[in-house]
C-alpha cells in the first residue's frame, strides 16, 4: 500500500517507534490516485514530530509547519520539532514548549500557515514567527544555509 511512500519513523525521546507516516513520492497530483500526499495510520493521533529536540535544546526551540522542515532546520543546528499539517496545533503542545524563552516558528506562506502561525504565536509568549516567502524547504533548495540563517537575523555558522 505505501510502495513508492517515504516513511517517516515518530519516535519518542529515547528514540522508541511511536507511530509512522507516509510521504507520496511521485509527482502526480495524489487524490487522483485516491490517497493523500501524507498518509497516517488510521486512528493514530497527531503527535509532534522530533520531540528529542525538546530535550536536547537550550533556551530556543524551532518549530516547523512538517516533518522535512523539521528535519531541515535540524541539520543547520537549529533543534526543532514539526508539526505534521496547519491544523494539527493542539494545548498539550503549548505545554511541551513552555519552558522555552524563544520558540522560533517557520509557518507555511499560505492561509493554513497563516492560521498556525497565529495559534502558536497566541499560545504561547515566547513565540516569535518567522517570514519565508517559501516554505522553509524550498527556501533551504533556493538559498541553502544561508538563507535559512538570514531568516532568523543571523549569519550561518561554519560546519
Amino acid at each position: 500500500m505505501f510502495e513508492n511512500f517515504l516513511s517517516i519513523p515518530y519516535l519518542d525521546k529515547a528514540g522508541r517507534p511511536l507511530t509512522i507516516r507516509f510521504r507520496c513520492l511521485q509527482q502526480h497530483n495524489c487524490r487522483d490516485y485516491g490517497h493523500g500526499k501524507y498518509m497516517t495510520i488510521p486512528g493514530d493521533t497527531p503527535r509532534m514530530y522530533g520531540i528529542a529536540s525538546i530535550f536536547e535544546a537550550g533556551d530556543e526551540i524551532h518549530t516547523t509547519e512538517g516533518e522535512l522542515d523539521r528535519i531541515i532546520l535540524t541539520k543547520l543546528g537549529l533543534p526543532a520539532v514539526g508539526l505534521p499539517g496547519a491544523s494539527m496545533w493542539a494545548n498539550r503542545h503549548r505545554r511541551m514548549l513552555a519552558g522555552f524563552s524563544r520558540v522560533y516558528h517557520w509557518g507555511d506562506p499560505d492561509d493554513a500557515g497563516a492560521e498556525l502561525t497565529a495559534k502558536i504565536t497566541r499560545a504561547l509568549r515566547s513565540a516569535k514567527p518567522v517570514r519565508l516567502k517559501a516554505d522553509v524547504t524550498d527556501t533551504y533548495m533556493a538559498g541553502g544555509a544561508d538563507a535559512i540563517f538570514a531568516a532568523l537575523g543571523r549569519e550561518a555558522v561554519a560546519t
